[in-house]
């Protein structure tokens, strides 16, 4: 046999060895799992009563009204909890496909889409001590200590305010535990997210008479998401759930 013919012999098995390879993998067990590849990877913080993170269990406003889209689609989905921050990150990478709930800022739009299916608005609450004087009006911020979540944004004079005495917590967990020792702060909440929570937690605050009109919170869908091509039938499902009532039935169960 020639060089040259034993080079073409050679060459014509590369596929069929390429194929076997590919084969034992398989049986080895190293191809990504099914679950991987089928799965909506939710991702989010612990904040009731909107995403509410159990032992082995997910529930609250957000996490039931995905469970109850991607059940009308025929999709899974797979929950992470993280911070609110390290959220942001995971839909920027890619490592998640849906977060719930942020409002909507220019710089995460380069990152994440922000779809026709929308949450309703929530005024932004300020708690205090009940030994604490109240806010009134914005300026009462002025000399006050102020406990807010890392990678959130709240409202526009606020976020841009770089006089105001912020004190920001990792997570809500941290929050929690900074307001009860700290008896001159005030937390900023979402009205829903915040009666609820220190009711529940029987943490005895009182809520400011002024409040600041709330954004609309989405339902985002990371760029790199393999599910980006569902955002339509997503968004339909969403107005499904509102139509038929399902959606008021999910924020009855939460209702304080």
């Amino acid at each position: 046999m020639t060089v040259a013919n034993l080079s073409r012999g050679v060459n014509m098995w590369k596929p069929v060895t390429r194929i076997i390879a590919t084969t034992v993998l398989l049986l080895l067990g190293t191809a990504v799992p099914a679950e991987q590849n089928t799965a909506v990877r939710v991702v989010g913080n612990h904040a009731p009563p909107y995403r509410i993170f159990g032992e082995n269990s997910y529930s609250g406003i957000y996490f039931d009204t995905i469970n109850e889209i991607a059940s009308r689609l025929g999709l899974e989905v797979h929950f992470d909890q993280v911070s609110f921050a390290e959220a942001l990150d995971k839909m920027r990478s890619g490592e998640a496909d849906i977060m719930l709930g942020p409002n909507r800022n220019a710089s995460r739009t380069k990152y994440m889409v922000y779809t026709a299916a929308i949450f309703p608005r929530e005024d932004k609450a300020f708690y205090v001590h009940q030994a604490s004087g109240v806010i009134a009006v914005y300026r009462d911020l002025s000399w006050r200590k102020i406990l807010v979540q890392k990678g959130k944004v709240y409202f526009s004079r606020f976020d841009q305010d770089r006089r105001l005495d912020k004190i920001v917590a990792a997570d809500q967990g941290e929050l929690i535990e900074k307001i009860k020792s700290c008896l001159e702060c005030v937390v900023i909440m979402p009205e829903r997210e915040g009666d609820y929570l220190f009711k529940t937690l029987g943490i005895d605050l009182k809520k400011s008479p002024y409040k600041v009109h709330g954004k609309v919170s989405y339902l985002t869908i990371s760029r790199k998401s393999r599910f980006m091509d569902l955002q339509g039938k997503i968004e339909s499902a969403m107005d499904a759930i509102k139509a038929d009532g399902t959606y008021q039935r999910i924020l009855n169960r939460y209702s304080r």
